[in-house]
């Protein structure tokens, strides 16, 4: 299979379309993620769709967990 990387086109900068974009580059899904991030409970999807439509940030060592 063969990848081809365009410039992606952002509506805006905010910390969740970023987060949103970061997590789609890696070909993660939101389950992934929230489990890398240690979150838990039934709502842990309901949490990252939430920080990537920006109704709620993420802490900032949750932040930088996303970065590694």
């Amino acid at each position: 299979m063969r990848l081809i990387y365009t410039k992606p086109f952002f509506k805006d900068l905010s910390r969740g379309v970023r987060i949103a974009f970061v997590r789609q580059f890696s070909l993660m899904t939101q389950d992934e993620v929230s489990d890398k991030l240690g979150l838990t409970g039934e709502c842990k999807r309901r949490t990252m769709t939430r920080y990537e439509k920006g109704k709620r940030n993420p802490k900032d060592n949750r932040t930088m967990e996303l970065v590694k």
